[in-house]
């Protein structure tokens, strides 16, 4: 199942508007570019008055094990982030990260996926004593405009 999901990213670049976790609206950039078996991703959540609330650059590859994982750099977290694959389907692939068993530690959720009118990419996640809920989401569909500052080329 990997395989199919990863064959959906091919070198594309969506846009489309969102909602952060404190409400505000944004308009997402999404950049994918196939990458020796697996994928290099390119995000940025843009607000109305230019505010960057997130950019990130992350790399989507299969495991040794059967699986899908997912590294990410990005603005909001000081640190690399590392997501194994919790539900891969041919049209969509959650990854997670940290101890989903233990409420008192940061667990986080991202969700891609691809539909007939473009991709959603998706942020669930809860604080130390907070339910992982829903907090922010874009809705892309396929554009020829790569926003500058993007550093990858398709």
């Amino acid at each position: 199942m990997p395989e199919t999901f990863l064959a959906r990213l091919t070198a594309a670049a969506y846009a489309g508007t969102g909602v952060n976790h404190e409400a505000q609206k944004f308009t997402g950039h999404l950049v994918i570019r196939p990458a020796h078996g697996g994928a290099l991703l390119w995000f940025r959540a843009t607000g109305d008055t230019s505010e960057i609330f997130h950019e990130e650059t992350t790399l989507i590859g299969k495991t040794f094990s059967g699986g899908l994982t997912m590294t990410s750099l990005n603005s909001n977290i000081p640190a690399a982030q590392h997501f194994a694959s919790e539900t891969i389907t041919p049209n969509s692939c959650s990854f997670i990260t940290g101890d989903f068993a233990n409420p008192q530690s940061f667990r986080e959720r991202i969700t891609l996926t691809f539909g007939p009118d473009g991709v959603t990419y998706a942020f669930e996640w809860g604080m130390p004593g907070q339910a992982v809920e829903p907090r922010s989401s874009a809705m892309m569909t396929a554009t020829s405009q790569i926003p500058p500052g993007c550093p990858i080329l398709l």
